[in-house]
């Protein structure tokens, strides 16, 4: 089986040794910057090729969408309408605007890239729901604290998302996931930064800090915080109901993998709950990204299509989740553009006056 990469940053190198880890050989590499397409391409034993029409014509099984978001939905429509049977993995955020979404959602062999679910703690949150363990309206709260400088900002303009949608996608699919529930409602607020870049000073582009809230179905509830101006990579997840309380914290590349801390009523549904997380099956370890593909991967061995098991999601298994972070960050973003907009003709007339 062979796969082609496009993208050859971070996002790009991680997939490359992670699909390579999965028994797939990487074919081809593309990346509009020749230098970085090169040095992934000797990393991987792959050849580089030079546009992404070229790289959809490589007759490969598996492509795998690591660019900007911005460019995801785009070029996952050329990958896929190069080969009906392609399954393209694409990652997230799989998309920045409620129309791309849509368009994404039209391509049956994509598949997102949702790595949190990997985890075991998260795995086993998600069979204690099940089972009834935490009520019939579990709320949960999420708290991302990590550390991002200037460098970080400057290095991803044109981007199209800030913290919100790069990062706190994530955590928002994996509520959704780990409480089985449909998103009925979301609000929220945003905020920006000013930071430095190499040629001096200049906004940066996106949120940084973010809150949310979700209305799920049946009554479930969940809140989002998130801020890139931690001290550390640290996340936490917070779970209650029926008289039940969990929580679990990790970083950056295990916040789903770590165990769980619970408080129950009696030291008999305590142990029940400790033996269901033991016995749940699910990665242990950083990075997820290398078991959620190893699983995906032997789920297209198998001739699984996207959407029919959990190994390998399609695009409207996280479509409630994107379209709930879409719809908090893009209208305020107008709000905010416009308020913006408002103060600088006000500063303008201050000057003139």
């Amino acid at each position: 089986m062979e796969a082609v990469i496009v993208g050859a940053g971070a996002s790009g190198v991680l997939h490359a040794l992670a699909l390579r880890a999965a028994g797939v050989r990487i074919a081809a590499i593309y990346d509009p910057d020749g230098e970085r397409a090169r040095a992934l391409a000797e990393l991987c034993e792959a050849r580089v090729v030079d546009s992404l029409a070229s790289a959809a014509s490589v007759d490969a099984v598996i492509a795998a969408v690591c660019s900007p978001p911005s460019a995801h939905v785009a070029q996952a429509e050329v990958l896929s309408a190069s080969a009906s049977d392609r399954v393209v993995l694409v990652e997230e955020p799989v998309a920045t605007t409620r129309a791309e979404l849509d368009r994404l959602c039209a391509l049956p062999t994509c598949v997102p890239v949702l790595q949190w679910r990997a985890g075991r703690a998260l795995r086993a949150l998600r069979r204690a729901v099940v089972h009834g363990e935490l009520g019939p309206a579990p709320v949960v709260s999420c708290d991302l604290a990590w550390s991002r400088d200037d460098d970080y900002f400057a290095a991803r303009r044109g981007w199209g998302c800030g913290a919100l949608l790069s990062i706190g996608i994530h955590a928002v699919d994996a509520i959704a996931w780990a409480l089985g529930r449909a998103i009925e409602g979301a609000a929220g607020l945003t905020s920006t930064r000013r930071g430095v870049d190499h040629e001096g000073p200049s906004a940066i582009e996106g949120d940084t800090s973010a809150v949310g809230v979700l209305r799920l179905s049946d009554g479930a509830m969940a809140s989002l915080r998130i801020s890139l101006d931690g001290a550390a990579d640290t996340t936490r997840i917070t779970m209650c109901g029926g008289g039940t309380s969990v929580s679990l914290e990790g970083g950056e590349a295990d916040p789903t993998s770590g165990r769980l801390r619970w408080q129950a009523k009696s030291a008999r549904v305590l142990e029940r709950l400790v033996a269901l997380e033991r016995d749940t099956p699910g990665a242990l370890g950083s990075p997820l990204l290398v078991p959620y593909l190893g699983a995906a991967i032997a789920a297209v061995r198998d001739g699984e299509a996207p959407g029919e098991t959990q190994r390998l999601p399609s695009i409207a298994d996280t479509f409630g989740a994107h379209a709930a972070v879409i719809a908090i960050a893009a209208p305020l973003a107008g709000v905010l553009g416009a308020q913006s907009a408002s103060r600088a003709r006000d500063d303008a007339g201050m000057q003139a006056r």
